[in-house]
């Protein structure tokens, strides 16, 4: 770019030999057509680059004739310009082409560019041809004896150069750091045009003289129209997501004009300026009115734009943009203020059963029921899908109950959804401004939103209604939540292994099987048992990662077990999401292939409960497993809701009680009836029936008198590592349990 620059300076200071001339008009040309050609070689803003050689060519072509009729002269002459002083006021058509350029290659870089600001440049230019017609252009006829036509032309160049120079320095302004080179190029090509011309101006003027002024000033108009040339041919982005706001700032321009425009009028009517200025004058106050037309349209639209911006199409209620300004006006004047954050209960099945036609009628509904309730001064909105938020300005959280429950009373009357009368339940989160119990947050609108959702969900567990926001037990949710989170770590970090509990025969005290018992191996709170984390493992989706994780591992440890001639049953428990899973064969299925384990030592723990949630997809399931040699075990039996009809259609081999018969056993005999006659009914059916909770002899002993087969617990073992099984079994004497012998006497005789 220098070296162009310095060529051309230097043809242009050939100037002062006639000699050189040609060398100048070579180079002229040579800019000229690699401008010309670059809008037809390249696609990237084409017609805007064709616009700006458009406008170089007028210029040159117009320099040159009057440059060839100054006979010889260094430079144009008076004399050449009164001659051609038509053809030198078209040269001025070349500002507003260079103008709309120059226009179009910032519409390329910026989003939103209103049509009012194309008229600030035309605006501009009619003012300062009014002004230039009424101040310079009689002084500068005087002083180089040019005609008006043509002292117009001189003066009028230097004035648009200018205006071209500010376009492009307001656009490096507005692109600020994703300003390109191209528009730098042009902030200083145009700065060095307006330089040449005004020292044109005064050579001509006679104010400056000297045989380096006129090729300095060729020059200068050289070195401008190669940097364009440069900048047409400097790479850029086609689009630069930039905005520029409009408004009625934008009249700062027109408000300029219509004074100038209105001065110089006056002026005209006490002292009479030259013909062309009343005309400008006028010409620049209906541009003045137009572009006053074109901004009041322009505002009303953007006025319309954020209106619909901030409104939900559907209800016509304020949308979630509007809750967002309003709670940060909230925060701004931090006065009281409750938020209310209601969800419709059911809304999901609405749509389902009716289609979404009917769902968006309840919707409508919903918001004009709850209009109706919200106090003078609250602002309800819709946020999304089925939820609505009330914000109600200098109330705390006793009235936004109160509003609540009358909201709650208004949805709970009968509507007509479809063809049935159904009634609305919500459930809603009432939180309060200014926020309690925490310290500075980066965010206090978006928490107490935060807040107001959380509140929400509690009471949507609760069964409907509201909750009001209560610190301690957020922090406790928030905790779960962080454990989740590390639950999720935990398991891909391998902290989570199955400990074992031995399952003994109570006749001969050998054992029989182990139960795989999920620990975590937490490195900040240590060694965590099932209760501690399986309820918040199901409710975020990873009990089947947990299941697989046991299963592999239990698999694997009874397989080295029974390499080491230690063959074991191995039972895994099964939660419910677990057993409804369709890919659970599968998973097994493949554990039983990797780990070689015999699938008859594999026993799958599932309870009543989990049975009850979906039977037919459960039998389906467990009839699958039992496909691959697997067995099953009915946990925990006794606590649920205990139906003779699962151990008719269910395949079990083995029944489970649970602990809370054993801890009863020994003073209680209704409870010994109970598990004598279980066990006489799981002898019936042809299942073993195991017992666990067993922390004491006497307890064994009265199970073994009772028919129980097996029994886990505390008093055989506490649940241990897969890698201290072997030594524990090394070290373990089989010892049958005292009346388990009598109990077999009395059966065989």
């Amino acid at each position: 770019m220098t070296g162009l620059a310095l060529l051309c300076a230097l043809g242009a200071a050939g100037l002062a030999s006639p000699s050189a001339r040609a060398g100048y008009v070579v180079l002229l040309v040579l800019l000229l057509l690699a401008l010309v050609v670059r809008p037809l070689v390249r696609a990237e803003s084409r017609w805007v680059w064709g616009g700006f050689a458009a406008g170089a060519v007028l210029l040159a072509v117009t320099h040159l004739v009057l440059l060839l009729s100054s006979h010889g002269a260094s430079d144009v002459t008076a004399a050449a310009l009164t001659e051609h002083q038509v053809l030198a006021s078209l040269a001025l058509l070349a500002y507003p082409v260079f103008y709309s350029a120059q226009m179009g290659l910032l519409r390329r870089r910026v989003q939103d560019l209103l049509p009012s600001a194309w008229l600030d440049g035309a605006l501009t230019m009619i003012a300062l041809a009014a002004f230039a017609s009424a101040v310079l252009v009689e002084p500068v006829a005087e002083a180089t004896g040019v005609g008006h036509l043509a002292a117009l032309a001189l003066v009028g160049r230097p004035a648009f150069d200018l205006l071209l120079f500010s376009v492009a320095l307001a656009t490096c302004a507005i692109l600020r750091r994703r300003t390109e080179r191209g528009t730098v190029l042009l902030v200083v090509a145009f700065g060095v045009l307006t330089l040449s011309d005004v020292a044109g101006v005064f050579r001509l003027c006679g104010t400056f003289a000297g045989p380096a002024l006129s090729p300095a000033v060729d020059a200068g108009r050289l070195v401008a129209l190669a940097l364009v040339c440069l900048a047409s041919w400097a790479r850029g982005t086609e689009h630069v997501a930039e905005r520029v706001v409009a408004g009625w700032s934008t009249m700062l321009t027109p408000l300029v004009v219509l004074v100038i425009s209105c001065s110089l009028l006056a002026v005209d009517h006490v002292d009479r300026l030259p013909a062309p200025t009343a005309q400008l004058a006028l010409l620049g106050l209906v541009g003045v009115g137009f572009k006053g037309a074109v901004v009041f349209r322009e505002v009303l639209r953007l006025a319309d734009s954020r209106r619909l911006a901030l409104t939900d199409d559907l209800t016509g209620l304020p949308n979630r943009r509007a809750l967002a300004a309003a709670l940060r006006r909230t925060q701004e004047d931090d006065t009281p203020a409750a938020l209310l954050l209601l969800d419709l209960d059911g809304f999901k099945e609405v749509n389902d059963t009716h289609g979404h036609a009917q769902g968006d009628l309840l919707l409508q509904l919903t918001a004009q029921r709850v209009r109706g309730v919200v106090p003078v001064g609250g602002l309800l909105t819709r946020v999304g899908g089925d939820e609505f938020a009330v914000l109600l300005p200098g109330r705390g959280a006793a009235e936004a109950s109160a509003v609540a429950v009358r909201i709650g009373e208004v949805l709970g009357d009968p509507v007509l959804v479809g063809s049935r009368w159904t009634s609305l339940a919500s459930s809603t989160g009432i939180a309060s401004w200014p926020l309690s119990g925490h310290g500075p947050v980066a965010d206090p609108a978006g928490e107490l939103l935060r807040r107001a959702d959380a509140s929400m969900y509690v009471a949507k567990r609760a069964g409907g209604g509201f909750a009001v926001y209560d610190d301690e037990a957020d922090r406790a949710a928030r905790a779960q939540r962080f454990l989740a989170e590390e639950l999720a770590h935990g398991m891909t970090a391998g902290q989570l292994m199955p400990y074992y509990q031995p399952q003994v025969d109570v006749r001969t005290g050998r054992t029989v099987g182990m139960e795989a018992l999920v620990r975590w191996q937490h490195p900040r709170l240590g060694t965590l048992a099932p209760a501690a984390f399986l309820d918040l493992a199901e409710s975020h989706g990873l009990m089947a990662e947990i299941t697989a994780t046991v299963l592999r591992q239990a698999a694997a440890d009874a397989t080295t077990w029974a390499r080491h001639g230690r063959p074991l049953r191995i039972s895994v428990n099964l939660a419910t999401s677990c057993l409804l899973n369709p890919a659970l064969p599968d998973l097994v299925a493949t554990v039983l292939q990797e780990s070689g384990l015999d699938p008859a030592a594999l026993v799958l723990e599932i309870t009543e409960t989990t049975l009850m949630d979906d039977p037919e997809r459960s039998r389906e399931t467990i009839e699958d497993l039992l496909l691959l040699g697997t067995s099953v075990s009915i946990d925990d039996y006794g606590t649920g809701y205990s139906s003779l009809a699962y151990l008719q259609d269910l395949p079990a081999a083995e029944l489970k009680l649970d602990r809370a018969f054993t801890v009863r056993l020994t003073g209680d005999p209704r409870t010994a009836a109970i598990i004598a006659s279980t066990a006489d009914l799981a002898h019936s059916l042809g299942l073993r029936m195991l017992v666990e909770g067993v922390e004491d002899a006497e307890t064994l002993r009265r199970l073994a008198e009772l028919g129980v087969d097996e029994t886990q617990g505390y008093l055989h073992a506490r649940p241990m590592p897969g890698s201290a099984v072997l030594g524990w079994l090394a070290g373990h004497s089989p010892v049958p349990a005292a009346g388990g012998q009598d109990r077999i006497a009395r059966m065989v005789r």
